[in-house]
């Protein structure tokens, strides 16, 4: 099994752009587990929803995203815990929109579960790159019995860019940045064929991006690997990577959220990179 791709797509059918409904989304996720599907993305709103169509023989690996704010993620995670058909695997949760996003950074990671990864989606407005420092600092603080486990970054491909540095510039600044701090990241795609709606194209470009700032490089090739549209070559060039390289890789990027699993892997089967999307089984190193 690759360990450039293993367990990368978490499953984000629940959230835009698709919204699939429950009844059908729980199915399609079953269906599509295999060895390159990671966790399901569920809403703390509609954990009790999620519930309702659970069957005895799950147990899902669950991503508890916090939309309905970090005040109500204790109760959330009580709900999630109980239940013995879900494992909860992270906690992601997006500071506010306005705010300063160093200081929204701080008081979100004082009242994170001390028991749990979690990512922390910092948006692309002043105090971000001070926000990832935060983030930092309270990773690598001294250990302790309540200190945050397996925290982390989130990034949302496309929107708004970061000091005005547009799509894939904010995309390259912030995979340095998260290399520059050692902090593993997740990234939130789309639906599109370009690096700012990340589908297929655009995981394979960040893939190779961020083997390549973990290398070492944080300048222009960095922006040039998500600007690439030579399938073929972007691939050639995945396969090349030797172990410690995709290690490394994985070792920041630990997860691309994606919002039709059997598409990507479609999607990644037509890169070159799986052989039979049905069963996910790979080339890459």
């Amino acid at each position: 099994m690759s360990a450039l791709l293993a367990r990368l797509l978490d499953d984000a059918a629940l959230f835009p752009p698709h919204q699939v409904p429950m009844d059908r989304a729980l199915p399609a996720h079953r269906a599509a587990a295999d060895r390159i599907t990671g966790r399901l993305l569920c809403p703390a709103s509609r954990f009790a929803e999620l519930r309702t169509h659970l069957v005895p023989e799950d147990l899902l690996d669950l991503g508890v995203v916090a939309d309905t704010g970090i005040e109500e993620l204790p109760k959330a995670l009580d709900a999630v815990r109980a239940e013995p058909r879900v494992r909860p695997a992270s906690v992601e949760i997006a500071l506010p929109r306005d705010a300063d996003q160093a200081r929204a950074a701080a008081v979100t990671i004082a009242r994170l579960p001390s028991d749990m990864p979690a990512r922390i989606e910092v948006r692309r407005s002043p105090g971000w790159l001070h926000a990832l420092d935060r983030i930092a600092a309270a990773r690598d603080s001294a250990a302790s019995p309540d200190r945050t486990a397996g925290l982390g970054a989130k990034y949302r491909v496309g929107g708004t860019a970061t000091d005005g540095v547009p799509g894939a510039g904010a995309l390259a600044a912030f995979i340095a940045a998260c290399a520059e701090r050692d902090l593993p990241f997740t990234c939130a795609g789309g639906s599109g064929h370009t690096v700012r709606d990340a589908s297929h194209h655009g995981l394979i470009n960040i893939l190779l991006a961020t083997a390549q700032t973990a290398a070492g490089d944080s300048g222009p090739g960095v922006r040039r690997a998500l600007e690439r549209t030579d399938d073929a070559g972007l691939v050639r060039d995945l396969l090349a990577l030797s172990e410690a390289e995709v290690h490394t890789a994985r070792r920041l990027l630990v997860a691309f959220g994606v919002p039709d699993v059997r598409a990507a892997r479609r999607d990644l089967a037509a890169a070159g990179l799986i052989r039979r999307p049905d069963i996910g089984e790979d080339r890459a190193p």
